[in-house]
């Protein structure tokens, strides 16, 4: 930037410098389009171009450049940040994409856990309700046979009672006494017969 002013007033200087008005005498004035003062118009025009030339060579040139190339940076920054703000947007709306496919994969997951343990809860009441149907049918089974063994076992004890009754009223003749010892016996015997075999 200081360059720059020295530069913007050289110039200056040297108009004064060459300036008729310094050259001439005291009070008088000098015209340099008047045809007397030809070669100092001719001196100020050759003094101006040098002028215009450094000028443009070391001043207007270096400053045009400047801008010229800070216009440039500038557009290049400015693209930059577009480009950015745009990679920005683009990465915002894809991790946007991904965090909504991850919410599904969670929902699906989620779903698919409860599917699963609604079917497993299902399969093990069903396979719990099989087994105790299988566990009723077997005790029904086991006290069927059971009550027939101990129908059969009754039924058994019952011929051998009444063979033994039918055998004993044979043989004598039976008053009611001898009725009643024989019932009584027949009793016992039955009874020793079942306590026998329940041991």
């Amino acid at each position: 930037m200081r360059r720059v002013a020295i530069l913007m007033a050289l110039p200056l200087l040297l108009i004064l410098a060459c300036s008729p008005s310094v050259w001439g005498a005291e009070g008088e004035k000098i015209n340099i389009f008047d045809p007397a003062d030809i070669p100092l118009g001719i001196w100020s025009i050759v003094v101006f171009v040098i002028l215009l030339t450094v000028l443009k060579k070391y001043a207007w040139g270096p400053i045009l450049e400047g801008l010229q190339k800070r216009e440039h940076n500038i557009e290049s920054a400015v693209r930059e940040a577009q480009q950015a703000r745009d990679e920005a947007q683009r990465l915002r709306d894809q991790l946007q994409r991904e965090v909504d496919k991850a919410h599904e994969k969670v929902r699906d997951i989620l779903d698919e856990g409860r599917r699963d343990a609604q079917r497993m809860t299902d399969e093990m009441i069903a396979k719990a309700r099989t087994e105790i149907q299988a566990e009723r049918d077997r005790l029904r089974r086991e006290i069927e046979m059971a009550r027939d063994q101990a129908l059969h076992e009754l039924w058994k004890q019952a011929a051998d009672l009444a063979t033994m009754i039918s055998a004993k009223a044979i043989r004598r003749q039976l008053s009611a006494e001898d009725h009643r010892r024989l019932v009584d016996e027949a009793l016992a015997e039955l009874q020793g017969a079942g306590k026998a075999g329940r041991g």
